[in-house]
């Protein structure tokens, strides 16, 4: 059955990846205020100028590219442009925690500076693939009903593309949403094949529909087909720093580089459980708990991601931690519950008592959680907070038994309530008498990433400016985490918190039971700076 092109870029990821639920499903009964970094969230996009963050990248990548520049706070052709700073206030979008500084732009913008872009236009291609919505999906998960149709997934995208070229600065210019059919499967891409059709898909997107950007650049396989044929791209999932690096200026992604994901991860756990005082389990169940810490790690068997998992055992060693299995899957929602009751069997045999799990929801919810309890298992989850498992309403996806004792990281700040997040609302201001689609969060930020660069580059938009641009965003902290760019840095994740699960706090962002509850009252640290010694998870407080 064939999908609208937004409608099924969302749930592709959802299947397969776990990009399940960074979504508003509308519930007018949870509609209420929200505070980032002093910042209300109510009644529409925040229009109080709140205080941003910028922290620094920390890549010490030696193919990080020389040149450029890694702060500032203007596009990167001003001055002598035509572009020069507001005079009435600093931010571009007043009270949004990630918006570029505020410029104004008089005189020609130059027209034609690049493929799909004209004096008036910015052409965004969007894929569409085959496979179930994500609002299926949640449903079969959930036991809920959620509303989904391709009119309203169309709607939402052009409604945020109005958003965003209406409230940013484009330079006379607007974005242009051109979908088109793509044949490429999405499952097989996941899983590291398909890239015969995936780069049939790019030519399209560059022959045809002529595009300067495209926002579903989901799949590892398309992502490097756009950069082959010079379109800019967004939403790769989890490759290395140096993955980014070699596609440079055109691949980026709304996800952690892999490099990222190891980095924060690795440094959380030596500081919290390399100690003589983290010798035993104490936060499994009473199969594990006082026996001395064995640990696995599970996550999916692709080659990237299992460069990854190399890199983190490595850096595990060097601090004494050894992983005892190294327990791979495959991305496959119908075998996912026969792998994992394997996977279990293994750990479970081995004495396995603390689980590294780079995992997706998915895998988590029809798979780990329920198998372990079927063979009554209770092992210590540590999370590192991928695909979206650090969401409140994702997380509550997964069996309450097993999940209660989970701790880790998570890049994203405390979830945005439901029907009042920063897309909800910037969608509201465009369509006041409409919802938007399951999915709008996804599409939001995307999109979001993408006008950040669109303005920053200033009126000569060619990839190279997007780039120069993007290193220049001074950066911000909000829902999402802090979010800065620079040279050998390609996605915005830059700093963490630890977090652990509580299945009987009610959560903020859905008004139901199953929360995460942050350490330190959310103190978020670069890699590194986590302090030495034992963390008080599962304990009152925050």
């Amino acid at each position: 059955m064939k999908r609208h092109p937004l409608r099924s870029y969302v749930p592709l990821a959802a299947v397969a990846v776990g990009f399940l639920l960074m979504a508003a499903l509308i519930d007018p009964a949870v509609r209420a205020e929200r505070t980032y970094v002093g910042t209300a969230v109510a009644g529409g996009v925040p229009n109080t100028d709140g205080g941003s963050s910028s922290v620094p990248s920390t890549s010490d990548d030696p193919t990080a590219p020389s040149g450029g520049s890694a702060s500032g706070a203007g596009p990167t052709d001003a001055p002598g442009s035509g572009v020069q700073p507001c005079p009435d206030r600093e931010r571009q979008v007043a009270g949004d925690p990630y918006s570029p500084p505020c410029v104004v732009f008089s005189g020609d913008n130059g027209g034609a500076t690049h493929q799909g872009v004209t004096r008036e236009e910015i052409i965004i291609a969007v894929r569409e693939l085959e496979g179930p919505s994500a609002a299926e999906i949640f449903s079969q998960l959930s036991g809920e009903s959620v509303s989904d149709s391709p009119e309203a997934y169309e709607d939402t995208g052009r409604a945020l593309a109005e958003y965003f070229s209406t409230r940013f600065n484009f330079y006379g210019r607007q974005i242009k949403l051109v979908l088109f059919k793509g044949s490429g499967n999405g499952a097989s891409e996941l899983l590291g094949g398909g890239k015969e059709r995936a780069l049939a898909d790019a030519v399209r997107a560059d022959k045809e529909v002529g595009a300067f950007a495209d926002i579903t650049g989901i799949t590892i396989p398309y992502a490097d087909a756009l950069a082959k044929q010079g379109i800019v791209n967004l939403g790769a999932p989890y490759p290395s720093r140096r993955w980014f690096v070699e596609r440079r200026p055109y691949t980026w992604s709304f996800f952690p580089d892999g490099t990222r994901v190891v980095e924060a991860s690795a440094s959380a756990a030596i500081a919290r459980l390399s100690g003589h005082d983290a010798a035993n389990a104490e936060f499994g169940g009473p199969d594990v708990n006082g026996k001395p810490r064995k640990y696995a790690i599970v996550a999916p068997e692709n080659a990237e991601y299992q460069q990854s998992v190399n890199e983190y055992r490595s850096r595990l060693a060097t601090a004494g931690i050894s992983i005892e299995l190294n327990m791979k899957y495959k991305l496959d929602i119908n075998s996912m519950p026969n792998q994992a009751s394997n996977i279990i069997a293994q750990m479970k045999d081995a004495g396995v008592t603390s689980v590294f799990c780079g995992c997706d929801p998915v895998m988590l919810a029809l798979g780990l959680a329920p198998k372990a309890n079927e063979q009554d298992y209770e092992p210590e989850w540590i999370t590192a907070g991928l695909a979206f498992v650090e969401q409140d309403i994702v997380a509550q996806l997964i069996d309450p038994k097993q999940w209660r004792h989970a701790f880790g990281i998570a890049f994203n700040a405390e979830p945005e309530v439901l029907g009042a997040s920063y897309a909800y609302n910037a969608y509201k201001q465009m369509r006041p008498y409409d919802e938007p689609a399951f999915g709008v969060d996804v599409i939001y930020y995307q999109l979001y990433m993408l006008a950040i660069g669109l303005q920053m580059a200033g009126p000569n938009l060619t990839p190279e400016t997007f780039e120069a641009g993007m290193f220049a965003y001074p950066g911000g902290t909000g829902p999402q985490g802090t979010w800065k760019f620079g040279p050998g840095d390609y996605t915005p994740a830059e700093d963490f918190r630890e977090i652990w699960w509580d299945p009987d706090r009610i959560s903020a962002q859905n008004n139901k039971p199953g929360a995460w509850v942050e350490l330190n009252g959310g103190r978020r640290y670069l890699p590194g700076q986590v302090p030495f010694g034992r963390a008080p998870y599962f304990e009152d407080g925050r």
